[in-house]
């Protein structure tokens, strides 16, 4: 392995250090700054020079792995209900309020964070924080709109099910976290949400949404201590904890969970194209091995060049798409080999995936080869971050998730050092790991492809 010293900066949270220690650093020209609020709020801003707008997020350490029993299908349930109105704002004028100034505002959930976001101009940072800590805040749950919503995310999870790539990709995770919380579904199940009562919703929220679960995260042309001062008092008006002197929430344990097991997972939908996986359990987030991870990945499927596309597609035809892809959790990661192909080419492109992985594993790539995925990761890097949004959500991942802010220039040099070597040790050392087979197949007595 190459010795390359990663240089990260702590983001403290934890017990036994300072929650309130104010970090200020430099990035690129960029002020990065993080405060903790008495009631336990963390605010991390990013200040960049010349440009007019800011991004900004409302984060909850809360996905779908955190809901218990009689609260499946809350947290996802939850992310519409926020937008549905507040003790002072109706859905329509949540809405408007970013509308009306040329802005956006949306959220998403995951199976270890919820977050509500938008863009806006600077001058309007003001309104954005005042709505999105008025929804995040004093959401009224309202039993009407629950009802009406409950269609809605049906007709979601519905329009899920018709995709092959959705239904593959949720399956994949069922098998590669069986039997922990990650395999669950992160927006539920049509079961779960026709079953979910208000009264399972209110409390998941009560018990989720607090201040030292809060974190803030802002990019752009935005002033650190103005900020602090806006989250303040948009707390203090939903009767949040501003004061008390209350500790942020624990980041989550990054111990191992239960060892995944080999398995074969065929799932059979009224479909034209057989949609397959193949792969293993992965690195968890903050590895010290994670940057030859994503070397490896890109190397085997990212790209025309990757091996995975001239193999499938350039040289045999089997397939229109075909990629690698890692997801990684505090505990672990699952990484994965895909193709969408005729039903009668799964067998074969199974074949070929393992033969490209077990040749990455055994000789590692070509120096050539090397040289110039570094420089399409480390160019894919530095251009993801000229952008405000891009920034924020950084900031948001590294504070829930490890609690280590690696900078730019410190990522760039991490993957500048990665050696054949380190792709040869990872795709073996992931080669030998418990193998997961997952196919979406047509459910039709004859395929087209053999008529």
């Amino acid at each position: 392995m190459s010795h390359f010293e990663e240089k990260t900066i702590d983001l403290p949270c934890l017990p036994g250090t300072d929650p309130k220690s104010h970090i200020t650093f430099e990035e690129d020209g960029s002020l990065i700054e993080r405060s903790v609020l008495p009631g336990g709020t963390r605010i991390i801003t990013q200040q960049v020079p010349a440009t007019r707008s800011v991004a900004i997020a409302c984060w909850l350490p809360v996905g779908s792995r955190d809901e218990t029993e009689g609260h499946y299908g809350a947290t996802h349930y939850l992310e519409h209900l926020l937008f549905k109105g507040t003790k002072t704002r109706t859905a329509l004028q949540l809405a408007n309020a970013f509308e009306e100034v040329g802005g956006m505002s949306n959220a998403s959930t995951s199976k270890d964070y919820t977050n509500y976001y938008a863009r806006v101009l600077s001058s309007d940072l003001p309104m954005a924080v005042e709505t999105l800590l008025d929804m995040v805040t004093s959401s009224v749950i309202d039993p009407e709109q629950m009802a009406l919503e409950r269609g809605v995310i049906l007709e979601e999870l519905a329009a899920a099910e018709d995709d092959p790539m959705d239904v593959l990709f949720e399956a994949y995770s069922s098998v590669a976290y069986a039997g922990t919380a990650l395999a669950r579904p992160v927006g539920g199940t049509p079961e779960t949400v026709k079953a979910i009562t208000r009264d399972g919703i209110w409390e998941h929220y009560q018990r989720t949404y607090r201040s030292e679960n809060l974190v803030i995260t802002a990019a752009g042309d935005v002033d650190h201590a103005t900020l602090c001062a806006l989250v303040t008092a948009g707390l203090e008006r939903g009767g949040w904890a501003t004061s008390g002197d209350l500790t942020p929430k624990a980041r989550r344990s990054p111990d191992a969970i239960p060892a995944a097991q080999a398995a074969r997972l065929v799932r059979s939908k009224d479909i034209e194209q057989a949609q397959v996986a193949v792969g293993t359990r992965s690195l968890p987030l903050g590895d010290p091995d994670r940057w030859a991870m994503n070397v490896m990945v890109s190397i085997l499927g990212s790209g025309m060049t990757s091996r995975l596309f001239q193999e499938i597609r350039e040289k045999r035809g089997l397939a229109y798409t075909t990629f690698a892809f890692n997801h990684a959790y505090t505990e672990a990661g699952a990484f994965g080999m895909y193709a969408g192909c005729k039903p009668h080419n799964t067998e074969e492109i199974e074949k070929v995936m393992d033969q490209v992985w077990a040749e990455l594993a055994e000789n590692g790539p070509t120096e050539a080869e090397l040289q110039r995925i570094l420089g399409h990761t480390r160019g894919t890097m530095a251009l993801g971050m000229e952008d405000n949004f891009a920034r924020m959500y950084r900031l948001g991942r590294s504070e829930i998730s490890t609690g280590n802010l690696t900078p730019l220039s410190e990522q760039l040099e991490a993957v500048a050092h990665v050696d054949v070597d380190d792709v040869k040790n990872i795709a073996a050392r992931l080669y030998e790991g418990p193998r997961f087979n997952v196919t979406v197949q047509t459910n039709r007595t004859t395929s087209p492809a053999t008529n």
